[in-house]
């Protein structure tokens, strides 16, 4: 979205502060009585901007053409400061669209990016951004200090096709509202999956807008599901383990001070709930979010995600409520003078670095330490198992009846488990070019060789994987790969994509490129083709060469004896023999396996 028309301000506009300011001195009125008398206007101004969630006496989620309706109405009532429009198609062939808040002036801003309906079921956000765009454009003396230091981003309902896909039952465990979206897209994809491997419209519309604006913090508005208990709202952030320590160290204080704010407001927080065992007394761990989720995506950036997860039993005017007061608080806080400065600065270096320097080791895995927890105090509910009356066998039951505080340890440390070299460059052959394209989408910026060539490189060979055993988002999702990596002279042909590895692309290029990753391109079948043999012989013909190789490489022969000897199943299996054979002489393709993305030192 372009920056907004300059034009006359509205009575709402950034004048009205030195309006009422004369006026009181002519009136000879106090603060307090002019005070007052602004919000009268204001409860009369929010009459004529009443949402559809409001109209609905907050039993319904606007649909998706009350909620463009609403935000075109509210945008031509104040063109000085806010845009809307679309960040371009969904997969069911209609537009994404986002509403921005913006005050033109000469300060460095903050980018934030609200995003709603990701799954549609959980449309809090939908509602409460609305209400929170409205009190803010009502209300701008008060928020004064958001509009000079923030830029805020909302896209309305990011998933369209979920968000027109309503009925009354989709969330069979979840309080209202009374119209439910489904989370799968047009191509029943979970697009809280899909933002690093990009199979839907929603998506590569998502990433070309996300890369272009660099936003320095991400909300992802949610509902919970899972345990019982008495939290309306819980969240998570980015995991500081991933991101560079400019950002950790600015991410942790100021997350203290936004729950401490929001506990004073009225809602206790509690990081959102993943159980040890079933029940939370078991304690809880901290979520890893890669780069397939909205804020893992977001820190492969150099952005700051927050994860908000209203609880599923509460009322959903109250799930409304708690997310509105979350997004209220962030905001309020970030607009604080050194909050805004310092991470501005922070990710502007971060995004903006053409060079690689610092340590060349880059950590791809991480893996939760469970011997080590903090313990927290936690708001539950007592629990039991009794009968089914379904069933007739034990069910888990808890009793709202005996809520109780107590302290339950918190599981939220993460310990390296892989890591790699990172090269200056990756190479990346002209015939991947869906792989290329993604990484442009992400706002890396591609060289193009100039000439063929053979150049020394380190490779991997992709030694053994797994894969899940049913489709997961359309994939068969590959995980515990190993890899063997050695240096090989390799053919580089004109018109191969070299991609400059920097500060600001080195955590995106090495989540994508690196097979090891758990969300990298290699895991997400973009380079299947590789694991399958092309070439091969006939045994009948092969033995004869086969001998007469093992004749001619003693040293081959030796090893070929040595492991027919440690090796009974081996010794007993001719077919095992002569691949083995095979795959030890010039006649194994040296292309099965190798992962067809080269680094150069």
């Amino acid at each position: 979205m372009s920056k907004p028309n300059q034009r006359p301000v509205s009575i709402y506009g950034e004048g009205i502060r030195s309006r009422w300011h004369i006026l009181g001195n002519i009136l000879g009125v106090k603060s307090k009585t002019l005070f007052m008398l602004f919000s009268c206007i204001y409860n009369l101004s929010a009459q004529k901007f009443q949402t559809p969630y409001e109209l609905s006496n907050k039993k319904s989620t606007a649909t998706y053409k009350e909620c463009a309706d609403w935000y075109r109405k509210i945008n031509a009532a104040f063109p000085e400061c806010t845009y809307f429009d679309s960040i371009g198609m969904g997969d069911v062939g209609l537009p994404i669209f986002a509403f921005r808040i913006y005050k033109s002036e000469n300060t460095p801003k903050l980018k934030v990016l609200i995003n709603n309906n990701i799954h549609p079921g959980e449309p809090e956000g939908t509602d409460a951004s609305m209400l929170l765009a409205r009190e803010i454009l009502l209300n701008q003396i008060k928020y004064q200090e958001v509009l000079q230091k923030l830029d805020i981003h909302i896209i309305c309902q990011y998933n369209v096709d979920g968000t027109l896909n309503q009925s009354c039952c989709t969330r069979a465990n979840q309080d209202g509202p009374v119209n439910q979206g489904f989370r799968g897209n047009a191509r029943n994809l979970d697009l809280n999956r899909d933002f690093v491997k990009m199979d839907s419209r929603n998506a590569k519309n998502f990433v070309i807008y996300f890369t272009k604006n660099k936003f320095n913090i991400l909300i992802d508005n949610h509902t919970s599901n899972g345990a019982d208990y008495q939290y309306t709202l819980t969240y998570f952030h980015t995991r500081p383990e991933k991101i560079a320590p400019a950002l950790a160290n600015w991410l942790l204080p100021f997350d203290k001070k936004l729950a401490s704010d929001l506990e004073k407001n009225g809602y206790p927080i509690s990081p959102y709930v993943e159980t040890v065992k079933h029940v939370p007394d078991s304690g809880i761990f901290a979520f890893w979010e890669s780069g397939r989720y909205a804020t893992g995506f977001a820190a492969l950036h150099h952005c700051i995600g927050y994860t908000v997860e209203t609880h599923m039993l509460k009322p959903f005017p109250q799930r409304v409520a708690a997310t509105m007061a979350f997004m209220k608080a962030l905001l309020q806080n970030l607009a604080v003078e050194n909050q805004s400065i310092v991470l501005f600065n922070a990710t502007k270096n971060l995004q903006n670095s053409n060079e690689l320097s610092g340590s060349r080791i880059e950590k791809t895995q991480y893996q939760l330490d469970m011997k080590r927890a903090d313990t927290i105090s936690f708001l539950g509910y007592g629990y039991s198992y009794k009968n089914s009356k379904v069933t007739g066998l034990p069910r888990l039951f808890y009793d709202r009846e005996k809520p109780w505080n107590k302290r339950i340890p918190y599981y939220r440390y993460f310990l390296p488990s892989d890591s790699i070299n990172l090269p200056k460059y990756y190479i990346i052959p002209y015939a991947w070019g869906d792989v290329t394209s993604r990484l442009e989408m992400n706002g890396i910026k591609l060289k193009r060789n100039t000439l063929d060539t053979e150049i020394l490189a380190r490779v991997s060979y992709i030694n053994s994987y797994e894969s899940v055993k049913n489709p997961y988002e359309g994939h068969y999702l590959h995980f515990g790969v190993h890899t063997r990596d050695t240096v090989l002279r390799v053919q580089l042909r004109k018109g191969d994509f070299i991609a400059i590895v920097s500060n600001a692309n080195r955590v995106f290029l090495s989540a994508v490129l690196e097979p090891r990753s758990p969300d990298s391109y290699f895991n997400w079948n973009c380079f299947d083709a590789i694991l399958q043999q092309k070439e091969g012989y006939s045994d009948y013909v092969w033995e004869d060469k086969a001998e007469e190789i093992l004749n001619t490489d003693t040293a081959l022969l030796k090893l070929f004896y040595a492991k027919k000897a440690l090796d009974e199943k081996f010794k007993s299996n001719a077919g095992e023999q002569l691949n083995w054979i095979y795959k030890h002489s010039s006649y194994y393709e040296r292309t099965h396996n190798l992962y067809p993305v080269y680094r150069i030192d």
